[in-house]
């Protein structure tokens, strides 16, 4: 096969991209992300649609919206999907039309609440994730970006005053036949947006990286105009990046010493400890790449290394160099020290110049070991570097390095798992640098956790 000329590359990006628009109740997302999906030829997903129509099923059965296990077991028990119909796309639970029915105002006043609970959203990320699987999606809600899908393409935000929202929810109300006052409608906006914005679990959070659009004083044209803008300029972005058949290979780019070194440590994991590798395809674009793992063992790096077709640096606590034969030998394998417990200037430097010069790097941003396997919080400065060198995070999940020996019996899975690259838009800057960097901290978190959840289901 030949590699892809530019349009059709820029096409194929096109039609695998995963656009999220998040924002507060009536500022305009359904409307927007349902014109820009039929513009784009791309799939719309109504996140917020499903968590109505959970809320409408648990009001019709006459379940008390507070009681969390009764709640999440519909969610996890009902079939939701979208079907196109002569009224345009629309939901149905359990095979029967809901689309009116969602927007009851007992719905409206309910969603909330049903949404807090946990186990509710861990059952509609996981379908909406399966339904953007192969990408070719505009997903909209209040954390599509942030939670359900971190490493889509483009973000966007929008935001409004709460008059226009107000007024915009008024007139959807009123094109489906439900009347209701405007100053219910605003008292309504504003106590969803005190719960949404208040709960612990997947808040209203505005994703790192996003494209930020006030919809306040546009039409919904100039909103899809603007968007369309953004989505077809990071296509192209990503067509440049794409790695097309016949092209050099990263592997080919390794030092010849390094190159020796990666083939006997993979062989040495493969052969006597059954290593399996998961997600590959996510790395088939030319960039570098801070990539974040967990850290279970001294053994991490070496497992996590060799799962990559790409030499890259790896960034280790200082004391691992105190011994000049040691600190030989993974400097070596490009290994760089770094101070976990104070704000290392020189380990920053180092990092952004390999990062600058095209290199990628591995990185274990919790700072420490787990030792019961949960994914702990990242360390803040992990988010500075990615967002400072505008490097693409790929999150990562290593098993099995905490029991080699049972990895070697095969009573346990040695396993490197990659999850789709968190990208910052091309020259971005950041509206908020500290907020940002944790927020970008946050949402890798989550996806290393997603990803722990995958090698263990």
């Amino acid at each position: 096969m030949y590699p892809m000329n530019k349009e059709d590359a820029m096409k194929s990006a096109l039609n695998g991209m995963i656009v999220t628009i998040d924002g507060p109740a009536g500022s305009g997302k359904s409307t927007t992300a349902s014109m820009l999906a039929e513009r784009l030829g791309l799939v719309y997903l109504d996140t917020g649609a499903m968590y109505r129509g959970v809320t409408h099923a648990v009001l019709e059965r006459g379940i008390d919206p507070e009681d969390e296990a009764a709640v999440t077991s519909i969610a996890e028990g009902m079939e939701l999907e979208f079907r196109t119909t002569d009224a345009g796309i629309v939901l149905f639970v359990d095979g029967v039309d809901v689309a009116k029915e969602i927007r009851d105002p007992d719905v409206s006043r309910f969603v909330s609440p049903v949404s807090l609970h946990p186990g509710v959203r861990r059952a509609m990320v996981r379908i909406q994730r399966s339904s953007a699987r192969a990408g070719g999606v505009v997903a909209e809600g209040r954390d599509t970006g942030s939670v359900v899908f971190p490493y889509a393409h483009v973000k966007v935000f929008l935001v409004a005053d709460i008059d226009a929202r107000s007024e915009r929810r008024r007139r959807q109300l009123q094109d489906m036949g439900i009347e209701q006052t405007l100053e219910e409608i605003r008292e309504n906006i504003v106590r969803r947006d005190e719960i949404d914005s208040g709960r612990t679990h997947s808040p209203l959070l505005m994703p790192a990286g996003a494209v930020i659009v006030d919809t306040s004083a546009l039409s919904i044209d100039q909103q899809v105009e603007i968007i369309d803008g953004v989505v077809r300029k990071e296509a192209e972005r990503l067509a440049r990046l794409r790695v097309g058949e016949g092209e050099r290979n990263a592997f080919a780019t390794m030092r010849p010493c390094y190159r020796v070194i990666h083939l006997a440590i993979r062989l040495f994991w493969r052969i006597l400890f059954g290593l399996r590798i998961v997600g590959s395809e996510h790395l088939r674009y030319s960039e570098c790449c801070v990539f974040a793992s967990n850290h279970l063992s001294y053994a991490d790096p070496l497992v996590a290394g060799c799962g990559l077709d790409r030499e890259v640096a790896f960034v280790a606590k200082k004391e691992l160099f105190r011994n000049r034969l040691f600190a030989w030998l993974i400097r070596t394998v490009n290994a760089l020290p770094i101070d976990r417990d104070e704000i290392d200037r020189t380990a920053l430097r180092l990092i952004s110049a390999k990062l600058k010069s095209g290199k990628s790097i591995i990185m274990f941003p919790e700072g420490t070991r787990s030792k019961n396997g949960a994914i702990g919080d990242l360390k803040a400065g992990f988010g500075f570097i990615a967002m400072h060198n505008g490097a693409a995070v790929v999150p990562m999940h290593v098993m099995g390095t905490n029991d080699l020996l049972g990895c070697f019996l095969r009573k346990r899975r040695l396993e490197v798992r990659f999850g789709p690259p968190i990208r910052l838009p091309e020259g971005y800057a950041p509206h908020d640098r500290k907020r940002e960097y944790r927020i970008l901290s946050t949402m890798v978190q989550e996806e290393m956790r997603m990803l722990k959840d995958e090698s263990e289901a």
